[in-house]
This record gives structure tokens, C-alpha cells and sequence, in this order.
């Protein structure tokens, strides 16, 4: 009961700020000419309409929260986040559709959304734009054609993403703290390229299920966390057919480094080889790559396809061999993860995404000056999350050196891994360090202080000879092993 009226209490305070905002914008008659002059290439006759509709179906997604399975704090958090979410989609927003224009491409979207109707057999796997502008004619199944509302969806779809990383990074670190989504939602860049209409959002959430998968799997070794990896892997190649290879080749560091019985390791490399070759495969046969000079050719096409406009610059020399490729790594990699710098691009965007590489590089060279290799060693989820930014920052390095301005957007995907890292890596260990485990036996044998552990079908037998007991089914056996884990756990406080 006490749950339904606290439920109740944020939903009046959501709806009493979100009517206030409607209210003030109803107010404020320039607020609304801004509003029909930001979008006034779209294809749309009743702007003013369309952007009111947004504000409902902002309300209707806002209400939904109460439904999701989570605790009250983050509902609490979620619906607060909401509504700056809304605030940035529905107004701020604004600002960069008016400068832009027609050259955006969610204009793109919504234009081929509203004229064409919606098909399964226009979905391509791997294919961006079609796949985009078929999801944005199935929202007009659902509420009327609106270029806001669609904004709006992105947007959810964006906030969502940042709490999945959220609920990784409490995995990892054992225990909850909401300021952490409060960090990564409010982050300049992740608040705003979360939200905007197009291909990012649903990248984004890919990229945060596959992390998730990944962190769930190597704390707790349930089957589930593989699965919501797997999806995460599809959602984001989906979109992109890259994407795959790119989140897959990281796996490699649990095979190499993590200790484990041999048919196990086996049995995981196969699996993650079929899933990278049979990914492989799909990308070389989009991009025709046969060969390694195909290979060449290919990533100088893309990439200097990409070095146009305000922000673009050339790789001097261009990409003429292998050796050239890798020779422009390095710099190609830095550039993805920590440019623009500041004064390198002039604009509102390009000077705020330069304090924040500038931020980004302090606690990058904090943490290579305070973390040593036996922490990354005994930690393979440090090492899975430093190679994965390795690997997205060489791949991406060739598209981001070529437009500082496009790198921004682009490193979305993998900036709250790399923010979460450098910031767990740069921290003081004398006053922040994690909750301490009972053993360094995974967690889904050992949990943390006041819980009870848990028991599973397919893992019951693994390291039960570390306390010499045999486990069983029935009750004494469970029993015996939880009075074996509360007497190690006492000695080793």
C-alpha cells in the first residue's frame, strides 16, 4: 500500500512539472514562433500540433516508469531524469534543429516515415537509414505522425540505455548508488546525442545490454545475462554490421586471462569465434572485402568520405597499405576517444565536447598513473572494458580523425565505458574502494555481507571442492554448505 501512494506522490509531481512547462510554453507566444521556425522544413502542416503531441506522449512514456520493475529510488530518478530529458528533446533541441536544417538527418527520417507505410521486409540487418525510417513508420501505428514525438521516443529509448550501463556498473561495483546515473545521464554529450532522432539511441541501448550481459555473466554466471548480451550484440550490429565484430573481439580477454576448467574455455572460444567469423563474414560481404588490399581500399573510401564539412580535416597520405593502417592507429585511436580538443572546433558543440576530452584526458593519465597491472590481472572486467575501448577507438579512429565534429556523436556508444573506467581506475584507493566479496569465488556462490547464497542447477558443482562439500539437491546438503560459507566468511572478515 505504502508503495502505491509513494508511486502516486512522484506521478502528481511529474505531472504538476510537466504542466507547468506546457504552461509556460503556452505563454510565451515567441517560444511557440521558435518552435514552427525550427521545423519549418518538415513535412508537416500542423507544427504546433505535432509538438503538443510530443508533450503527451512525453507523459504517457513518463507514466510507464511506474510499471517498470525497479525499485522506488530509481523510479524516483528516472522520472526526475525524464523530465530534463524531455526539457533538452523539446527545447533545447530547437536550437541545433534551426541551425541545421534540412541537413539533419532525422528530418530524413521522419519525411520517408510519414510518406511511406510500415513493412517487415524493409528491415535489413546491418543497414542503418532503412532500418531507422521503418522503425519510424511502426511508431504511427501506435499515435499519430509526429516528427516531436518521435524525438520523444528516442529519447526514452536513450534514457533507458544509460540506466541499463547504470545497473552494469552497480553489478561490478556490488552495490547501488544512484548519483552514478545521475553522473552518466547528465553528462553533456551522453544527455544530448542520447536523444536525438536517428540511428545513436538504438545503437546505444544495444551497446549498454551487451555490457550488461557481459558484467552480469562474469559476476553471476546465470544463462540470462548471456542472452541479454547476445541481444545487445544484435541490436547494436542491427543497426550497424560492424558492431558486432567490434563487441565480440573483446570476449577474447576472458579465454586468455581468466582461469577456468579447459572444456569450459573450450566451449566459450567456439561459440564466440562462430558468432565473430559468421559476423565477419556478413561485414566483407557488404563491403566486397576479399582480400587485405580490398580491406585497404575500402576503409580509405569510408574514411575520407568523411572528412567534408566545418570540422573535417584529411589523413595525411590517405590509407595506401596495411602498414599505413597501423602506422595511423595510435593517432587515429586518441582522436576518437579524446578530441576535439578545446579551441579545435568553434562552436557551442565543439566547445563544450572539448572540456569534457580535456576531462577525460586528466583522469586518463590519473589513472595510468595510479592503477597497477596486478589490479587490472586479478580483475578480467577491467581488462574486457579497456580492450572493448581499444578496439571500438582503433576501428572508429579511420571515421573520427577525418570530422571532429561527427566524433563527438559517434563516441556515445562507448563513452560511459570509458567515462565508468577512467573514473574507477583514477579514483583514490584509500577512500573509495569497492565492497569487499568473501572470497574471490564468483559472487554467485558468495554474495555480499547479509545475503544468503544462491544455488544453481547448471553451476552447483563448480568450486564446491574449495570447501571439500558436495553439493545436493536436497535440504541438509544446502544446509551443510550454507553453515561451511558462513563459518569461511567469518574468518575472513
Amino acid at each position: 500500500m505504502k508503495s502505491g501512494t509513494d508511486n502516486l506522490k512522484i506521478l502528481l509531481q511529474f505531472f504538476i512539472a510537466l504542466a507547468g512547462a506546457v504552461g509556460l510554453a503556452i505563454l510565451q507566444p515567441n517560444f511557440l514562433e521558435w518552435v514552427i521556425a525550427a521545423g519549418h522544413t518538415l513535412p508537416q502542416k500542423d507544427i504546433i500540433g505535432d509538438y503538443f503531441l510530443a508533450f503527451i506522449w512525453a507523459f504517457l512514456l513518463g507514466l510507464s516508469i511506474l510499471f517498470w520493475p525497479v525499485s522506488f529510488q530509481d523510479k524516483r530518478a528516472l522520472l526526475l531524469i525524464w523530465l530534463i530529458k524531455i526539457f533538452v528533446t523539446l527545447c533545447l533541441m530547437l536550437f541545433y534543429e534551426n541551425h541545421y536544417g534540412p541537413r539533419l538527418d532525422a528530418f530524413s527520417y521522419f519525411y520517408h516515415g510519414s510518406r511511406e507505410s510500415f513493412a517487415w521486409e524493409y528491415f535489413e540487418f546491418g543497414v542503418g537509414t532503412p532500418n531507422i525510417n521503418n522503425l519510424a513508420r511502426l511508431q504511427q501505428y501506435i499515435i499519430p505522425n509526429s516528427y516531436h514525438a518521435l524525438k520523444v521516443t528516442s529519447a526514452m529509448i536513450g534514457m533507458l540505455a544509460v540506466y541499463i550501463f547504470y545497473r552494469a556498473i552497480c553489478l561490478f561495483w556490488g552495490r547501488d548508488d544512484v548519483r552514478i546515473f545521475y553522473v552518466l545521464t547528465l553528462y553533456p554529450s551522453i544527455l544530448f546525442w542520447s536523444s536525438i532522432l536517428g540511428k545513436d539511441p538504438i545503437m546505444f541501448i544495444g551497446v549498454a545490454l551487451y555490457a550488461y550481459g557481459v558484467i552480469g555473466w562474469q559476476q553471476f554466471g546465470k544463462m540470462r545475462y548471456l542472452l541479454w548480451g547476445a541481444l545487445g550484440v544484435w541490436l547494436a550490429s542491427f543497426i550497424r554490421l560492424w558492431y558486432a565484430p567490434i563487441l565480440l573481439a573483446p570476449l577474447a580477454v576472458f579465454i586468455i586471462i581468466q582461469s577456468g576448467r579447459f572444456y569450459l574455455k573450450v566451449i566459450f572460444l567456439v561459440m564466440v569465434a562462430i558468432a565473430f567469423l559468421f559476423s565477419w563474414s556478413l561485414f566483407a560481404e557488404r563491403f566486397s572485402i576479399e582480400s587485405s588490399q580490398d580491406l585497404v581500399s575500402q576503409t580509405d573510401t569510408i574514411s575520407s568520405g568523411w572528412g567534408s564539412g566545418g570540422s573535417g580535416q584529411k589523413i595525411s597520405g590517405g590509407i595506401t597499405s596495411i602498414g599505413s593502417m597501423l602506422a595511423f592507429m595510435p593517432l587515429g585511436s586518441f582522436t576518437a576517444l579524446f578530441r576535439p580538443l578545446p579551441g579545435e572546433i568553434l562552436n557551442p558543440f565543439g566547445l563544450l565536447a572539448g572540456l569534457e576530452n580535456l576531462i577525460l584526458l586528466f583522469l586518463f593519465i590519473l589513472a595510468i598513473k595510479r592503477t597497477q597491472w596486478k589490479e587490472l590481472k586479478e580483475e578480467p572486467l577491467l581488462l574486457w572494458a579497456i580492450v572493448t575501448v581499444i578496439v571500438w577507438g582503433t576501428i572508429y579512429g579511420f571515421v573520427s580523425y577525418q570530422n571532429l565534429g561527427s566524433a563527438v556523436r559517434f563516441k556515445l556508444q562507448i563513452l560511459p565505458i570509458l567515462l565508468a573506467l577512467l573514473v574507477y581506475l583514477a579514483r583514490d584507493r584509500n577512500k573509495l574502494f569497492r565492497p569487499q566479496k568473501t572470497d574471490n569465488l564468483p559472487m554467485v556462490f558468495l554474495p555480499s555481507s547479509g545475503e544468503k547464497p544462491k544455488y544453481f542447477m547448471i553451476l552447483r558443482r563448480v568450486h564446491a571442492l574449495k570447501f571439500k562439500v558436495k553439493y545436493k539437491k536436497r535440504y541438509k546438503y544446502k544446509k551443510r554448505y550454507y553453515k561451511k560459507w558462513k563459518r569461511f566468511h567469518e574468518l575472513n572478515r
